[in-house]
């Protein structure tokens, strides 16, 4: 029972999402390819700094320095 009333409710929240997400491109098309792209360089830039910090680490790790030490520079 409580399935169906789960997939039910996620079945319309997703259709609210589509709908909206339709409705707001049909309004300004620009304005959502602008959102979109915008998230797209957030993510970028946070892989990014993910991988700039693994290399810092590596390099920390080939010089010597214990995890433990490596972990209080990089949390």
């Amino acid at each position: 029972m409580k399935s169906t009333v789960l997939e039910t409710f996620l079945l319309g929240v997703a259709f609210g999402v589509g709908v909206t997400v339709l409705s707001l491109y049909a309004q300004k098309p620009s304005c959502l390819v602008a959102s979109v792209e915008a998230l797209a360089e957030i993510g970028r830039k946070r892989r990014a700094k993910e991988e700039e910090k693994e290399t810092r680490r590596q390099e920390l790790k080939a010089v010597g320095f214990s995890d433990d030490e490596i972990d209080e520079i990089y949390p």
